[in-house]
């Protein structure tokens, strides 16, 4: 089984913020604006993604103080939350990639079995006058948000057909993103060795950020992880 390592949400080239750890402990990250020339018709708005008892709209409206619109176009991918728009039956997480990213996954053999973990920049926010703002000196941080267990890749430039439960995934509206432009399924259960099967599902989020979840070493850049001696490559963990 491969283990790939994936960054997604909003950060300092689109978006330019931060996702949010909010102030009770739950975390949400925020997917980036569409920048396909025809968001309107392959983006999701804001408004309409839920993440416990607000929006994302709200959300975003807040940290960027305004910059984008609780009505901009989001690019909601992956889409792992359940929760967050009303589903048509049999959905199932899914994660779009196309162009050279997809190029890459395909070379080096990513497919059934192999699994996603997402992760992106977050920092601590805080309730300023009823705002919720960034907190002034909290680190800034890489941690997981999310996890996608492949069941199938489906080729959507190659004629495999779109699941009728996906249609509102921006892969799977309007022209492609590029000339290999992919779905990634998961799986209905997580399949791993020492977890009940059936137990947990093939995809989903965090819904409380902890610091299990942090790949940043403390008092480091957020780029700098502190990471399981596994991930060495070399027999004496050098």
């Amino acid at each position: 089984m491969r283990l790939i390592l994936s960054r997604k949400g909003m950060d300092s080239s689109i978006g330019g913020i931060p996702s949010p750890i909010l102030p009770d402990g739950r975390f949400c990250s925020l997917p980036i604006p569409e920048l396909d020339p025809h968001a309107a018709t392959k983006g999701m708005p804001y408004a309409r993604l839920r993440t416990g008892d607000t929006t994302v709209g709200s959300l975003v409206s807040q940290l960027t103080r305004g910059r984008i619109s609780p009505d901009a176009a989001a690019h909601l991918d992956p889409d792992l939350d359940p929760l967050a728009i009303d589903r048509a039956p049999g959905w199932r997480p899914v994660f779009g990639q196309a162009g050279a990213a997809e190029s890459h996954l395909v070379s080096a053999g990513v497919g059934p079995g192999d699994l996603f973990l997402f992760f992106g920049w977050f920092r601590q926010t805080v309730l300023v006058d009823g705002r919720l703002r960034f907190e002034k000196g909290a680190p800034d941080i890489h941690a997981i948000f999310g996890w996608l267990q492949i069941a199938e890749r489906l080729s959507l430039t190659g004629g495999d057909p779109r699941p009728p439960w996906a249609v509102q995934h921006p892969h799977c509206l309007g022209e492609p993103y590029a000339s290999q432009d992919s779905l990634y399924i998961s799986a209905e259960h997580l399949d791993l060795h020492g977890i009940p099967a059936g137990t947990i599902p093939g995809g989903g989020v965090g819904r409380r950020f902890s610091s299990s979840l942090c790949l940043t070493a403390p008092s480091e850049n957020r780029s700098m992880w502190l990471l399981p001696e596994w991930f060495h490559s070399a027999s004496d963990g050098a």
